[in-house]
């Protein structure tokens, strides 16, 4: 016993019971603490699954609620926005994150997978919002460098290849951010809400009063004409011209107040209001009569708008078996009707009516019956006018620029929209004067290697800036 409290021996004891206890205390104040952490994160990780069983700790956290379409509970998040739903991690489970998965370049593996829109997708990378293929290939056989006005050179061949010329340098700075390739939120100002693939029509806000923490855009079918309108607004102005507003001259005339006038657009231009559409008077909006097929194409190829459309002034206005098949599809809801696949179908699927021997076209977005009015018997079916088209009569004013040209300034530089870099060679478009009136006619005569109906030569047309 005596060994035992000899003081050396007790120092020992002394100095090793103290190095426990401070151990013990220590790992008591680091070790709560971390437990405290991880019970944090056991609660805001926990095991979410959807209706269908399936795990998505994603939502755990996230409390947004798209539309009814892609409900939370429904898809989950990483459906459509991938990174790891299994992950425990915050790190590990936005690796991989898609924000935006309407993106052209994410769209086969996110809104085209199976079981969702693999046609859509196929079809929306071969139209002409996507590849652009008419204006470029246009261009190019304006300005000499092409025979061929119906080339087969798409943006995404550009993004590719970084192929460039005078007149696709010129497209690339001047155009190039009127495209579905264009990625959402990357070029400058008001550029950056253009573009974005899929979700560059079919992006919508939340409803009004959503909950902050429950807000997600919401991806719809009745597409707002103001999408449309956010690229269709330059080359012809058909955007502007439907609502009824011009692009003036540039000089914010007439003044208010002694000051420039507060019609301007979000790039700049200044506009005066004019007489409006009578389909947009009506209500109608832009996907009332341009078709699926027609935005976003049927599959194939093509290169100039006319060989893109589906839907004509007379479908709606006279011809009766049109108007009678599209309802009864409509009143049917027979989908063996219509054919599926790439083959294109004999009639436009518009949403048609019919009440009291009268036939309507049902808005879309405002659901309103809106009545289809027979053409003049006197006027428009007269025999002298049967090579005259609708606008050539009906148009009522439409804008003309004179004096267009264009500069390049190779001492400057100017970005690239198209490979969003900034790059030698500055354009500048400049115009004498813009003027509105009656429309200039034309005769239809070179219809190009594909374009337009056979029936159409020699008709007579309204010519249009663009």
């Amino acid at each position: 016993m005596a060994c035992i409290f000899h003081p050396l021996k007790r120092f020992i004891l002394f100095f090793l019971g103290l190095c426990c206890l401070v151990g013990i205390v220590f790992y008591s104040v680091v070790f709560a603490v971390d437990s405290s952490d991880k019970a944090d994160a056991g609660k805001t990780m926990a095991v979410s699954r959807t209706i269908g069983g399936r795990v998505d700790m994603c939502l755990g956290c996230h409390k947004e609620k798209p539309d009814k379409a892609h409900a939370r509970e429904v898809l989950g998040c990483a459906v459509c926005h991938k990174g790891n739903p299994l992950a425990g991690d915050v790190t590990e489970a936005h690796r991989g994150m898609i924000l935006n998965p309407g993106e052209l370049r994410f769209a086969g593996e996110t809104c085209g997978q199976i079981g969702c829109h693999p046609r859509e997708v196929k079809w929306v990378k071969n139209s002409l919002m996507a590849t652009n293929r008419g204006i470029i290939s246009t261009l190019r056989y304006y300005w000499g460098e092409t025979n061929n006005h119906s080339e087969d050179i798409s943006v995404e061949y550009l993004k590719k290849t970084g192929l460039d010329s005078p007149a696709i340098d010129y497209y690339r700075k001047l155009c190039g951010s009127c495209h579905l390739w264009v990625e959402r939120r990357t070029l400058p100002d008001f550029l950056a809400r253009k573009g974005g693939g899929c979700t560059a029509c079919h992006l919508a806000p939340p409803p009004e009063g959503t909950k902050k923490a429950e807000r997600h855009p919401f991806v719809t079918r009745n597409i707002p004409m103001k999408n449309c309108i956010r690229c269709h607004n330059r080359s012809g102005r058909i955007g502007l011209s439907y609502q009824g507003e011009f692009e003036t001259d540039g000089y914010g005339t007439p003044l208010e107040g002694g000051h420039l006038n507060n019609k301007v657009l979000k790039d700049g231009r200044f506009v005066q209001n004019l007489p409006e559409d009578v389909h947009h008077k009506a209500g109608l909006v832009c996907i009332d009569c341009h078709t699926q097929r027609e935005v976003m194409g049927d599959g194939h190829k093509k290169a100039h708008f006319e060989e893109q459309l589906e839907i004509s002034c007379g479908i709606c206005h006279g011809d009766k078996k049109a108007l009678m098949a599209m309802y009864e599809l409509n009143k049917s809801n027979d989908e063996t009707l219509y054919p599926k696949g790439d083959k294109i179908p004999p009639y436009p699927r518009l949403k048609i009516d019919r009440k009291d021997g009268k036939f309507f076209l049902v808005g879309k977005n405002d659901k309103k019956l809106h009545e289809l009015k027979d053409p003049n018997p006197v006027s428009c079916e007269n025999p002298s006018h049967k090579r005259l088209s609708c606008q050539a009569c009906h148009s009522t004013w439409v804008p003309q620029c004179y004096g267009c040209h264009v500069r390049n300034d190779e001492g400057q530089s100017q970005l690239d929209k198209v490979a969003n870099k900034v790059t030698t060679g500055s354009w500048k478009e400049f115009k004498g004067f813009m003027r509105f009136g009656s429309p200039v006619l034309g005769v239809l005569d070179d219809l190009g290697e594909k374009g337009g109906d056979v029936g159409d030569k020699g008709k007579v047309v309204i010519l249009v800036p663009g």
